[in-house]
């Protein structure tokens, strides 16, 4: 099974780097970086996409997402990866143990609407795809935004783009409508992302970071996961 990164166009991203490292943590066979490709990673050993970078980075990560579907040369099952995953302890069985979801979309979506007290692009398309999920007869839509890597079937996620009104939902929630329809009895847990005002770790086999995060997290990652991973120059 090949692993996908969805990577923002920069020539430096020590994420990447380390996330890269992690992969030691789950067997997988070619590695895709989709959008761009950092200039210590080496290009003889992974395969680069690159991919148009606007200014929605909803709009760019669906766009590398469908790109690299349509590849032949990617496996019909993928896990998908973001260049701010980890994965910290061994996972034997990825199509069993990345079937995790973080609970109703409602659910969260309270849960955001409390944090910043009004809607922002991203909660609106959250309410836009549980609209069309219960349209299609999900009564209580499951989210499956995660920062936690996920099994992707690249010819059931294409399908998702010939669904009727699909293009009404403004771009962000293709996992969550790719998880209801097609994931079943996935298992729900708290999302794994460490934020600088909540550096609480959530999860022993996965971590995720943010900007502000990172410079706090790095020295534990690096500990980690010191050895260069093959994909590096």
């Amino acid at each position: 099974m090949d692993i996908v990164y969805l990577v923002k166009n920069s020539q430096t991203n020590e994420e990447l780097t380390y996330s890269l490292r992690s992969l030691e943590n789950i067997p997988h066979d070619k590695v895709f970086l989709v959008g761009g490709c950092p200039s210590n990673i080496d290009r003889g050993k992974i395969i680069y996409i690159p991919t148009l970078q606007g200014p929605n980075k909803y709009k760019n990560t669906t766009l590398g997402l469908k790109t690299v579907c349509e590849d032949s040369r990617l496996s019909e099952d993928f896990i998908l990866m973001n260049d701010d995953f980890f994965i910290l302890k061994n996972i034997q069985d990825p199509v069993g143990e990345l079937n995790l979801c973080r609970g109703t979309i409602q659910e969260v979506l309270a849960s955001m609407r409390a944090k910043f007290g009004t809607d922002t692009y991203y909660t609106v398309s959250m309410a836009q795809t549980d609209v069309f999920l219960q349209d299609l007869g999900y009564k209580h839509p499951l989210s499956y935004e995660l920062h936690i890597p996920m099994v992707i079937n690249k010819k059931s996620f294409l399908g998702l783009f010939l669904l009727n009104h699909i293009g009404s939902i403004q771009y962000g929630h293709y996992r969550s409508i790719y998880g209801n329809l097609y994931l079943k009895d996935s298992r729900v847990v708290k999302d794994v992302k460490v934020y600088r005002e909540r550096m609480t770790k959530q999860s022993e086999t996965f971590l995720s970071t943010e900007d502000n995060s990172w410079p706090l997290v790095r020295p534990e990652v690096e500990a980690l996961f010191p050895v260069k991973s093959p994909y590096e120059l």
